[in-house]
């Protein structure tokens, strides 16, 4: 063989090689995408007590869209307030009670804000409780301060 011809060889050597090892990589990489898929979906179990997601006004302030999700571990509480009022509402802190069908409260949540909420301003709010399920909740009580 001569000089040209064996650069040829290796030259094509060097492609397959490549190739395969491209190969192992994308399957490698697919396998252990899928693999971390299957271990990270949980399945997601939603609270559809309507006493729990009824939309409620305290204080002008109108909680809408009630949602709680739990997936396995925590529970996530999200919701629409709205100021339903002409004035701007300085809403200090409020209390959510979350209670069983037995008006016994499972958990009591403390959302500490210092906001200003103007007419008919919407507010999109969310709150983790960690290691409680509440997908069997039946009862949302929010106690809301104002300014």
């Amino acid at each position: 063989m001569n000089r040209n011809q064996k650069k040829k060889k290796f030259l094509k050597n060097r492609k397959n090689i490549i190739i395969i090892i491209t190969i192992i990589l994308v399957i490698f990489t697919a396998i252990k995408i899928s693999s971390r898929n299957d271990t990270t979906k949980k399945d997601i179990v939603y609270n559809k007590n309507r006493s729990f997601t009824k939309k409620q006004k305290i204080k002008g302030i109108i909680f809408k869209d009630i949602k709680c999700s739990y997936d396995g571990k925590d529970s996530i509480i999200t919701y629409t307030m709205i100021n339903d009022t002409k004035k701007e509402i300085a809403l200090k802190n409020y209390d959510i009670y979350v209670k069983n069908k037995d008006n016994e409260i499972l958990t009591k949540i403390a959302v500490n804000v210092a906001q200003k909420i103007k007419p008919k301003e919407e507010l999109s709010m969310a709150n983790q409780v960690v290691g409680v399920d509440l997908s069997n909740a039946h009862y949302l009580e929010l106690k809301v301060k104002t300014k």
